[in-house]
């Protein structure tokens, strides 16, 4: 029956299912879900049998859900039930992950969230931190799968796997390099590779989606109202989410934390990875990524700029050239007051949104910067809101 949460946000489920205790799986896993519950996953490592009254009681959890019901590390013979039923395709069932090592592999990217690993010629893994769950993970797996679908410039996963207590996710990347490795070992280059990437990235952000992919805007708008009585008052909230809503609407692809760190060269192609977090809008929701990684870098202590993954190894003057050369190639202009009015959006939509990114992945970001990211956002809202001027 049920278990508990685990350090991966997981549900267990195990033992014997069947008429005699259904009902108490039905009262426990909705307790463990809570109310207006989106995805959810289910480990079922530990399930020895599953009847037709256990499986009524998932189809009732799938029924109340808008997201999606995931029951993961099933065993052969649990995976037949499921199968014969058509709960596979109710469903999405896994079968137990197989576990991987990356002892002696060589780290050819690391970000936020995980480091990247070669394997081989043919393929890489990346590997994820512990706090981040097993579901954004299959989210990032299935939304790479779509995205490719639409043309954008992404490696396809083909395989979810266990390194030690942490999950990965194996691509298949021919002779790929981290860009920002790239950049580091050949600066000489560094003006004319990060021109490219901002052509590619807004390329990216003008391909034409369908609902497969959620809407930022209206998704930031919604989960902003998690933040009260957390981090910000019920008027503060209002005001982030007025920044928010005063973003244009578009349907067209956003990666959702485009960076320098996750997009992969490959035989001078750029290939977006990391997509746990795309969808569809306006390309600001993408921009802010690169505004906290490079912008923000140049007013950081030398310290803390060695310790961010996107930052080290580069100078306050290189950051600076990076940012300028990103934002004028993206925005395909030299107009100082221009650029100085969409790098004021930026940073609100910045702070707005990112406050978000670190609920979500807890010890992200300290307390502290929270704090001044929601007051600057406040500020902004409190001088009067601009139309977005790009």
């Amino acid at each position: 029956m049920y278990g508990k949460k685990t350090t991966n946000d997981l549900i267990e489920i195990f033992g014997k299912i069947d008429s005699n205790n259904a009902a108490e799986l039905e009262k426990q896993l909705l307790s463990a879900v809570g109310e207006n519950y989106g995805d959810i996953t289910l480990d079922a490592e530990g399930l020895e049998y599953i009847s037709s009254a256990g499986l009524r009681v998932l189809l009732k959890l799938k029924k109340g859900t808008k997201g999606t019901v995931s029951v993961i590390n099933v065993s052969p013979e649990i995976y037949d039930i499921f199968a014969v039923t058509g709960f596979d395709n109710i469903l999405d069932v896994k079968k137990a992950l197989r576990s991987v090592s990356v002892d002696g592999l060589e780290i050819i990217g690391k970000g936020a969230t995980g480091s990247v690993y070669r394997i081989d010629a043919d393929t890489i893994i990346k590997v994820f931190n512990k706090n981040v769950s097993l579901t954004m993970i299959n989210n990032e797996s299935r939304k790479a799968k779509n995205a490719f679908v639409f043309g954008v410039p992404t490696a396809i996963s083909y395989d979810t796997v266990c390194v030690g207590e942490c999950y990965g996710v194996i691509y298949e990347m021919l002779n790929a390099e981290d860009l920002l490795n790239v950049i580091r070992k050949d600066k000489a280059h560094l003006v004319e590779y990060v021109k490219n990437f901002a052509v590619k990235m807004r390329q990216m952000n003008e391909i034409e989606v369908d609902d497969k992919f959620d809407d930022a805007k209206s998704a930031t708008i919604q989960f902003l109202g998690h933040l009260e009585g957390i981090l910000c008052t019920a008027e503060e909230v209002e005001k982030l989410r007025a920044i928010i809503a005063n973003v244009p609407d578009r349907s067209t692809f956003i990666h959702g934390d485009a960076h320098l760190g996750n997009v992969m060269l490959q035989n001078g192609e750029y290939m977006f990875i990391d997509l746990s977090s795309s969808g569809k809008g306006h390309p600001i929701f993408d921009m802010v990524s690169m505004y906290w990684g490079f912008k923000m870098g140049q007013y950081m202590s030398e310290e803390s700029k060695e310790a961010r993954e996107l930052t080290r190894g580069f100078t306050f003057d290189e950051l600076a050239v990076i940012w300028d050369t990103y934002l004028k190639n993206y925005l395909g202009t030299e107009d100082t007051e221009f650029l100085k009015k969409a790098e004021e959006q930026l940073r609100a939509v910045a702070c707005s949104r990112t406050v978000l990114a670190a609920v979500a992945v807890p010890g992200l970001v300290t307390r502290e910067q929270l704090e001044r990211m929601r007051d600057t956002a406040v500020a902004y809202y409190d001088n009067g809101i601009e139309p977005i001027c790009f």
